[in-house]
């Protein structure tokens, strides 16, 4: 009889801690966070991927965001979804020109699971950008103000040495057209499309330059008319986002006379900077009015004349300092001949 009991108790006992742990048993989900993407002034992509539910089922899912450090589902956050694996989400709300922190979470009836915390900083509206070079002679400006309503830019100041030289207005007024006045005289008219970006610049007499762009938004071939031909002289690859390679050409549309190729660095163009323009103009591209600026900040380019034997490839590298928002403010261009071409920029807040 005493063994009987024993070996009862015995069972018991054993028995006990494994069903303990499955009672007790409160495990919250696992899940990663995804990098972020497509971050503009108010809005950013980003996601998760739930690998694990925990011990019950995942009820909710999304990413959460703050200024500060290790956000949590009681700061800004998305729905998306329930269940595991890989979901996107569309952040919005933001507040342009400033730095996020953000964590992917997971919840189940027993707690909340987070992804790691990545930082990104939205876009600030570029306001002024200073240029300077060995060769320039002294320093040009260029003061650009935007409407409130979609960010189209409304004025631009040019400054040389600090003296305003003119002013232009933007005239959006006519469908498809826009219309830069220099006070009351016409400085320039374009064609637009949809997306505002510039199809035709309108040279006088019949003559003009056109663009096409691809389905991204970005530029993809430059046309010159002139004597009654339409002349190819810029086609523009676009890698992962970036303009990866421009080639000139001679005005016959076939004859290279120039090819450069660009490498990025690990950064991305958050303020929209253009670094590699189809025009030969430098402030005509803010406000995108010749597509999408490319999605990372450039770190060389190699460029060459393809009609030369043999070919001598020149290299203008770019270094960067930024501000507590990650906002570039000076670029320093060092050209192939090692003469310095700088770069500076202010922001809107």
């Amino acid at each position: 009889m005493k063994k009987q009991i024993y070996l009862l108790a015995l069972a018991f006992i054993m028995a006990y801690p494994f069903s303990s742990c499955k009672k007790d048993k409160t495990d919250s989900p696992v899940v990663s966070t995804t990098a972020i993407s497509s971050i503009a002034a108010t809005t950013a992509t980003s996601g998760g991927d739930v690998t694990s539910e925990g011990s019950s089922v995942v009820t909710t899912r999304g990413v959460c965001w703050s200024a500060a450090a290790s956000p949590t589902i009681a700061d800004s956050k998305t729905t998306d979804g329930t269940g595991v694996g890989v979901f996107t989400s569309s952040i919005t709300g933001l507040t342009p020109g400033t730095l996020y922190h953000l964590r992917a979470y997971a919840t189940n009836s027993n707690g909340t699971g987070y992804g790691e915390d990545v930082t990104f900083s939205t876009s600030s509206l570029i306001k002024t950008i200073s240029f300077v070079a060995e060769w320039a002679g002294g320093t040009e400006k260029w003061e650009f103000t935007y409407d409130a309503l979609n960010n189209k830019v409304t004025k631009f100041d040019n400054y040389w040495e600090g003296t305003l030289e003119k002013t232009l207005t933007y005239d959006y007024s006519v469908a498809g057209k826009l219309t830069l006045m220099n006070g009351v005289d016409i400085y320039g008219t374009y064609d637009i499309n949809a997306q505002g970006y510039i199809t035709k610049d309108d040279w006088g007499g019949g003559e003009y330059a056109s663009y096409e762009y691809n389905a991204d938004g970005y530029v993809t071939k430059a046309y010159e008319y002139w004597s009654g031909v339409n002349h190819k002289k810029r086609e523009i690859e676009i890698t992962n986002g970036n303009v990866t390679k421009i080639t000139k050409f001679a005005d016959d549309g076939v004859t290279q006379t120039q090819v450069k190729v660009f490498t990025y660095t690990i950064g991305y163009n958050v303020n929209g900077i253009h670094q590699a323009n189809v025009t030969d103009s430098d402030w005509k591209p803010i406000g995108n009015f010749y597509g999408n600026p490319s999605a990372k900040l450039v770190d060389f380019f190699e460029y060459w004349d393809p009609r030369e034997n043999p070919i001598v490839k020149k290299k203008a590298t770019f270094a960067y300092e930024f501000d507590s928002k990650d906002r570039p403010t000076t670029i320093t261009k060092t050209a192939a001949d090692l003469t310095l071409e700088i770069w500076s920029y202010t922001y809107y807040e």
